[in-house]
């Protein structure tokens, strides 16, 4: 019997890394070689006042997709090729007999995409940049996540998720929704999470 869907998070899942942190090194690398100071000196103050504790993870991903929303000529592609190295194998992705891959992150979809689009995912549910301002909805992230996959299958004529692939405690509404999840080197506290609500996973490394 053919399945049907499978949802594969990013970071440190399809990744072995948080691509974020990655890209906001790679945007300082981008400014610095362009004499971009305008953009150097926002990347610092957003950084920065996230390591004060002044914003959140959350706000400092958006002012960051502030800053760069108006620059043409940023290669994400060249992005997505230097961290390539850091791409993890996932057998079960292997598998011919999805007839629905997504790419489910809280990462911008600036870079998301492109990686979607190599690895061959049916579609990206990722952080989009709100131009209207900042909400706390804006992080495709936990109970928003969860929401974007619900509604992405409902407009395709799909109600379950399959396969769960993830390594984090944030997915965990989308867990208690899969038939089966499949947890990338899970933490003790995200394991006990899902023992203690009877939800069977399996661990790859």
């Amino acid at each position: 019997m053919k399945k049907k869907v499978i949802v594969v998070d990013l970071d440190g899942t399809l990744y072995t890394i948080n691509t974020f942190h990655y890209f906001i090194k790679f945007l300082f690398g981008y400014s610095v070689k362009n004499f971009n100071i305008a953009l150097l000196f926002k990347i610092i103050m957003a950084a920065t006042a996230r390591l004060l504790g002044m914003t959140n993870h959350a706000q400092m991903k958006y002012a960051i997709l502030k800053s760069i929303d108006k620059i043409k000529d940023i290669d994400y592609s060249k992005f997505v090729d230097q961290i390539n190295s850091k791409k993890r194998d996932i057998a079960v992705l292997n598998d011919s007999d999805f007839e629905t891959k997504i790419l489910a992150t809280a990462a911008p979809s600036c870079y998301a995409d492109i990686i979607a689009k190599r690895e061959m995912f049916d579609v990206c549910l990722a952080t989009q940049f709100r131009a209207s301002g900042f909400v706390k909805e804006f992080e495709n992230i936990k109970d928003v996540k969860k929401d974007s996959v619900i509604n992405y299958l409902s407009s395709i004529g799909f109600s379950e998720i399959d396969i769960l692939v993830t390594d984090h405690l944030d997915d965990f509404p989308l867990m208690k929704l899969a038939k089966r999840n499949i947890l990338v080197s899970p933490s003790t506290e995200l394991k006990s999470q899902l023992e203690q609500h009877q939800i069977y996973y399996e661990t790859i490394q």
